[in-house]
């Protein structure tokens, strides 16, 4: 229940991230928006958002920022072969805590040694549930390495997904308004900083109609090959501002109607 979207702009050169701020309680009917940003910085030249299970990022990125500090010059498809070996060690164990001890199976591995002796029907609801256990986390990963700008997606079991060659993605509730938003509005990884900037804030807005998706609080970063700028609160509501300029805008021309007298001669014969 949120939107996390990630988009390339000015030929390859960055990436812009944009996140909402709502938690979701899994087991409690409540959702409110944090303060701490949804977007965390990997490395120099890698952030990622998160969609999904609040908690489990925590000791996900923990784990990959270990593997990370390894590799003197990450490029970013190292940096999602981390999160993706981390993400289904994690998985892993939660497997083996919440499906297999219960059932008196220490791990994965003592299950499959005695799998062909159990009851065919235990083993089998057994494995499904290992096969469709969803560990609950999204991660949209964002960065600009020497081969240029990149954007994954991380998801269960523990696999990737590359969107460079679109240019765009989103995860959480709001990803068909977002991603509605940013086809409407033509979006193309050559675009310009600030109109990429622009558009990228616009399906966020248009995002937050859906349900789930805050409205109070956005994150907005940018990435390129040396740097992540994580925007400051007065950074965002400049940003925000030159939004409702352009909203502003809009109205306004919709108010004059001066495109009616065009479109009335299309349907003059039918009214």
């Amino acid at each position: 229940m949120t939107i996390c979207l990630g988009t390339i702009c000015d030929d390859g050169k960055y990436v812009i991230l944009v996140t909402d701020a709502m938690i979701t309680g899994e087991h409690l009917s409540i959702e409110f928006e944090h303060k701490s940003p949804k977007i965390t910085k990997l490395a120099d030249n890698c952030a990622v958002a998160t969609a999904g299970d609040a908690l489990a990022h925590t000791e996900l990125f923990e784990a990959v920022r270990a593997d990370i500090d390894k590799l003197r010059t990450p490029r970013i498809f190292d940096i999602v072969n981390c999160i993706k070996e981390c993400f289904i060690k994690l998985r892993q164990e939660e497997i083996d805590d919440r499906i297999l001890r219960p059932r008196g199976f220490p791990n994965v591995q003592t299950f499959y040694q005695v799998q062909g002796q159990l009851v065919r029907e235990v083993s089998l609801t057994i494995q499904n549930a290992i096969d469709t256990y969803g560990y609950g986390l999204e991660v949209l990963v964002g960065g600009v390495d020497d081969r240029g700008a990149h954007i994954h997606c991380v998801l269960d079991p523990g696999i990737s997904v590359a969107f460079d060659a679109i240019g765009y993605h989103a995860v959480g509730s709001g990803y068909p308004h977002a991603i509605t938003t940013l086809i409407a509005n033509d979006y193309h990884q050559t675009l310009p900083m600030p109109k990429a900037l622009l558009i990228a804030y616009e399906a966020k807005k248009i995002a937050e109609r859906a349900p789930g998706v805050g409205s109070n609080i956005t994150n907005v970063a940018i990435v390129n090959s040396k740097k992540v700028k994580l925007f400051n609160p007065d950074e965002v509501r400049e940003l925000d501002k030159v939004y409702y300029e352009k909203v502003k805008a809009e109205k306004e021309w919709n108010q004059e109607k001066s495109w009616e007298k065009g479109l009335e001669k299309l349907i003059k014969d039918m009214v």
